[in-house]
């Protein structure tokens, strides 16, 4: 199964970082292979967490997919939980997360991890070669888009590894 993990700091807050990383109906305008996405069945399960699902179509080339995946927000937590939902599809599974870490600096340490099970399975070895590179676009995009909108915070000079090795 295609998988990677991410451990990416951006010179923004854990909650602006989190505010949009949870807006994934906004994720037409920014990341080129989603096509459509559509919010369904949004609710509050507590004071900080909320969930709902999220049907998104991911096109590239002439292939056009559409899935249904369940979305948890802990905002307390600070972490996004996605996972396939429904038997339609190409896609046999999807375990997505995103961890916003609070650096000294108020800057963040975002930690990514994804993976990907396809139907077909010589999908999956085509796939994997190329999902490294594809997890590091897709939180370039994320990025980008966080340096239009939000202010930038931290210490470009912060080890953040050393840091987050003493946490860990």
């Amino acid at each position: 199964m295609p998988k990677t993990r991410l451990r990416h700091r951006v010179m923004h807050r854990p909650d602006d970082m989190l505010s949009m990383v949870a807006d994934v109906e906004r994720y037409p305008k920014f990341i080129k292979f989603i096509s459509a996405l559509r919010v369904k069945n949004r609710r509050q399960t507590s004071e900080t967490q909320e969930q709902f699902e999220a049907e998104a179509t991911v096109s590239f080339k002439f292939i056009s997919e559409k899935f249904i995946s369940d979305v948890k927000v802990d905002h307390r937590a600070k972490t996004i939980t996605v996972k396939k939902s429904g038997h339609g599809g190409a896609l046999k599974s999807l375990e997505n997360s995103w961890t916003f870490h609070e650096l000294s600096d108020g800057s963040t340490l975002v930690d990514f991890y994804v993976n990907v099970s396809l139907k077909a399975f010589p999908l999956n070895i085509l796939l994997q070669d190329k999902f490294d590179k594809v997890g590091g676009e897709l939180m370039k995009l994320f990025e980008k888009k966080a340096g239009m909108e939000f202010e930038k915070v931290g210490d470009p000079d912060l080890d953040w590894a050393a840091e987050i090795g003493s946490a860990t």
